[in-house]
């Protein structure tokens, strides 16, 4: 994954609540899941299999983070199933087709946690970060990620 989308991904989780983190899950699961399809079409089948078992482990995480005592867990945990099947089902037979069903679904899903996400107005889960401030430069429409504030004491865990 590039420097440039782990450093975004890192400034959403900073700022995301709990609907938010589920979003962004799933968008690093949807992203290695393409960067795999990319590296296959490109001929790299370990990188292929790198990639999927990468957001494999996301998958996994969502997993393990169902709340069973809501019935809409069991058909997440369904869904979830047959997803991971697919991942590891194309791992080892080398069958980037099987990605493509596991994406649909990922997608739909993603949808609708942007949906939930989008109503929730809770604070975010980590507290004593820094704000970050995103603004166009004056380069040729590059967008820079700037924090203001240096008064770092105040930031991390508190004990």
């Amino acid at each position: 994954m590039e420097t440039t989308r782990l450093s975004e991904y890192t400034a959403r989780i900073t700022q995301a609540n709990r609907s938010q983190l589920v979003v962004v899950m799933y968008d690093v699961i949807l992203d290695s899941m393409r960067e795999g399809l990319e590296l296959f079409d490109n001929g790299d089948k370990e990188g292929f299999t790198e990639k999927i078992r990468y957001g494999q482990k996301f998958l996994l995480e969502l997993m393990n983070t169902l709340d069973f005592k809501y019935d809409i867990s069991k058909e997440l945990l369904r869904l979830y199933i047959f997803v991971n099947k697919q991942m590891i089902n194309s791992c080892i037979r080398l069958d980037a087709t099987l990605i493509d069903g596991a994406i649909d679904v990922m997608e739909k899903l993603k949808k609708g946690f942007e949906g939930v996400a989008a109503e929730d107005n809770s604070e975010p889960v980590m507290q004593n970060v820094q704000p970050i401030y995103a603004g166009l430069t004056y380069g040729k429409g590059t967008l820079n990620e700037i924090s203001y504030g240096t008064d770092v004491s105040s930031r991390g865990f508190k004990a």
